[in-house]
């Protein structure tokens, strides 16, 4: 399960922060300085972070189990490279585009698409690399979650 600090009100707080953020990017006399404020990458890891909060409630453990289930599946009944394919590739190349993406400054709608789908898809990535994958996440949306709890008065 993707454990996390994330707490499902500071998971809200980020969801309500980058929907509002998403709003105001698009009103005609702001525009301006939303790009100066990098808005769009804030959105993405608000987005991110929301959906960490959730995937580390009960949902992301059911989740998890299930792929790792039909991962099992699939390494006793074709071979242990397609259990990997089949669970893993499709979370690593989200989370290379989602990257490139917030690198590039090149934040579309598919960033915020990915954005939401990555913290799942890394529930899927197995082995030592989806472990890594789930550090990192975990520690960036942590330290997102903290500062946004501080802003509204969270606990965390």
């Amino acid at each position: 399960m993707l454990e996390s600090t994330v707490s499902v009100a500071s998971a809200g707080a980020c969801a309500s922060t980058a929907a509002v953020l998403y709003c105001a990017e698009r009103l005609p006399g702001i525009k301006k300085a939303t790009n100066k404020l990098h808005t769009d990458r804030a959105q993405a890891l608000l987005i991110t972070t929301a959906v960490v909060g959730l995937a580390s409630s009960g949902v992301g453990g059911w989740w998890q189990d299930n792929v790792t289930a039909l991962n099992d599946w699939a390494t006793s009944a074709v071979g242990a490279w397609t259990g990997l394919v089949l669970t893993g590739v499709a979370g690593l190349v989200c989370g290379l585009y989602y990257i490139n993406d917030l690198v590039t400054r090149k934040v579309e709608t598919r960033t915020l698409v990915l954005a939401a789908l990555l913290p799942v898809l890394v529930l899927s990535i197995p082995g030592p690399v989806g472990e890594f994958l789930n550090r990192a996440l975990r520690l960036i949306s942590g330290f997102l979650a903290g500062l946004v709890a501080q802003l509204f008065g969270l606990g965390g």
